[in-house]
This record gives C-alpha cells, sequence and structure tokens, in this order.
C-alpha cells in the first residue's frame, strides 16, 4: 500500500531521532567508558570521582538513557507515555545544571601553575569550556520543554541539548586516540569541539533530505552553537575570564 509523503517524512524522522539518540549514547559510553563506566577494569591513572561527580554522571547518564527510551516511544506511537516520562526529563536536566556548575567549579583535575598558566591546561582557561557546555545545555533543554508541543521543534532542542552535554565524552575520545597515536594531534577540548559538529551536520542533512530546508531551530540554534565555538576560546584565554575564574574556583 502506498503512502503520503506526510507519512514518509514522519517515519525518516523517527528512524533519523531514533539513530541519533542512539549516536549520542554510544559517544557517552566510548569517552567515558574508561575513566567512569568501565573504571574498574582500567588498570591507568583515573581521575578521583568524587560523590558530586558520580551524582553529576549519574544524571547525565539518566538522560540519555532517557532520550534513547522517549525517542523509541515515539516511534511506537506511545506519546502518551511520552509526555509522561518528559516530566522526569525536566526534573534530570534542572539536575544536570545545578550538578554541573557545581563539579565545573570544584573540579580537581586541572591546577593552576605557572607552568599551565594561559594553556588549555589553567582551570581558570579551561573554565569556559563546561561552563559553556553546561549553559548551552539549559538554554536548548528550556526550549525543548517549552516547545514540547511543536514535536519538530521539540526534538531538535533536544538533540542540541545532549550534543551540548556529550562535548566532555568527545574530547576523551579525542584523548584516547592521541594515546593510542602515541603523539598530540589535536587537544581533547579542541577536537571535541570540532567534532561535536557533526550532529549539526547530520541534522541539517535530514533536514534538507527531508524537507528541502534547513528547519529554523537546525538553522539559529545550530548557527549560535557555531557562532559560541571559537567565542569559547577568545573568552577563556581572556585577562577578564581568568580573574572571574580565580574569584569563582578559589
Amino acid at each position: 500500500m502506498a503512502i503520503s509523503v506526510a507519512q514518509a517524512q514522519l517515519l525518516s524522522d523517527r528512524r533519523f531521532f531514533v539513530s541519533m539518540a542512539f549516536a549520542l549514547a554510544m559517544v557517552t559510553l566510548v569517552g567515558f567508558g574508561p575513566t567512569y563506566f568501565f573504571v574498574a577494569l582500567n588498570s591507568a591513572p583515573t581521575p578521583v570521582l568524587t560523590p558530586a561527580v558520580h551524582i553529576h554522571g549519574g544524571l547525565c547518564t539518566a538522560w540519555v538513557f532517557l532520550l534513547i527510551v522517549q525517542t523509541a516511544l515515539i516511534a511506537a506511537g506511545r506519546r502518551d507515555v511520552h509526555r509522561k516520562m518528559g516530566i522526569a526529563g525536566g526534573a534530570i536536566a534542572a539536575a544536570i545544571v545545578v550538578s554541573g556548575l557545581y563539579v565545573a567549579l570544584h573540579s580537581h583535575r586541572r591546577i593552576h601553575t605557572d607552568a599551565t598558566a594561559d594553556t588549555l591546561a589553567d582551570p581558570f582557561v579551561f573554565l569556559i569550556f563546561p561552563m559553556s557546555s553546561v549553559t548551552l545545555f539549559a538554554v536548548f533543554a528550556t526550549l525543548g520543554i517549552l516547545k514540547r508541543r511543536q514535536m519538530d521543534s521539540h526534538k531538535r532542542f533536544i538533540v542540541l541539548a545532549t550534543s551540548s552535554l556529550i562535548i566532555p565524552a568527545l574530547a576523551r575520545i579525542v584523548m584516547q586516540a592521541n594515546a593510542m597515536l602515541g603523539v598530540t594531534i589535536v587537544p581533547g577540548v579542541v577536537g571535541a569541539v570540532v567534532l561535536v559538529n557533526g550532529f549539526l551536520i547530520a541534522m541539517a542533512v535530514h533536514d534538507f533530505h527531508t524537507r528541502g530546508r534547513l528547519h529554523p531551530v537546525t538553522l539559529w540554534g545550530g548557527g549560535f552553537v557555531l557562532l559560541s565555538e571559537p567565542l569559547r576560546f577568545l573568552i577563556g584565554f581572556s585577562a577578564p575570564w581568568q580573574e572571574f575564574a580565580r574569584s569563582v574556583m578559589g
């Protein structure tokens, strides 16, 4: 039986966003596998996993898992259950923002020294990256919740929010690749900021394939993300930002 153009677009949308959810989950698993999920199997030095880190890690894992469940529910036509679980998603998102800011401000991974000053290893420089990721996540997740009745916008905002959240995982994947090659081709955070654009490109390609044009959320939301990327480096290396970071990090 033939299906209409609208039905074909709906099916393509469902397949695409389910695939995006699994891709985001896979990046999270691969990136944090050695230092978090499978840390007990890793004999190499690992970061200190404080209770705050565990709480934040658990919340982010719950968000990514919920994303898979939510996209699967929509694909199965269970919008009723999807809406009910969305309440939990809103609560998790709020908790991620609070815990993410706390972990960023209380990180023990980087120590300010004369040798690290004005480098990406300097905590006062690096703070811009977790702070910007959490901020973008907060903005896009909030817009996704506000636009929950406009499904085309809602799901794109949620993908943008989650892609902002997985930048630390992408950074670890880049660092793993550098370690395997025995040379630092590109710093982890630089590679992560570049690689995360793959999700934007995928969404743009999908829009052109199914709609013949970019969806406004892809255009403006993606454009905002792209604009923010060089700004993170410019802000992070600026003296005013480093003074601010010094004051809030102690």
